[in-house]
């Protein structure tokens, strides 16, 4: 099984690890040092995915359909940071 990692980012002092693995994409976060994490599943389109089988592209996915799919990861893990870290204050 192949895992493409993706760019790593800190939001709110916490580190955010993106990866994908076949049509699975996933967020890994820590928060206080317990480790959160949410997965996507998405299917290439037909192209795209044609394209790849081809050996064209190293994976099923445009570059907009992986921005699409990592802005909404970065979403669901800035949410989980939040919650977490407001639950807390509170």
């Amino acid at each position: 099984m192949q895992i493409t990692t993706f760019k790593t980012e800190t939001y709110r002092g916490c580190p955010v690890y993106y990866r994908n693995f076949y049509h699975h994409f996933e967020y890994l976060t820590v928060v206080e040092g317990q480790l959160y994490t949410a997965h996507l599943t998405v299917n290439p389109a037909l192209l795209t995915n044609l394209i790849y089988w081809v050996g064209i592209e190293k994976l099923p996915y445009s570059q907009q359909q992986l921005k699409v799919i990592l802005t909404q990861l970065q979403r669901l893990a800035q949410t989980t940071i939040d919650f977490v870290l407001d639950k807390e204050k509170k």
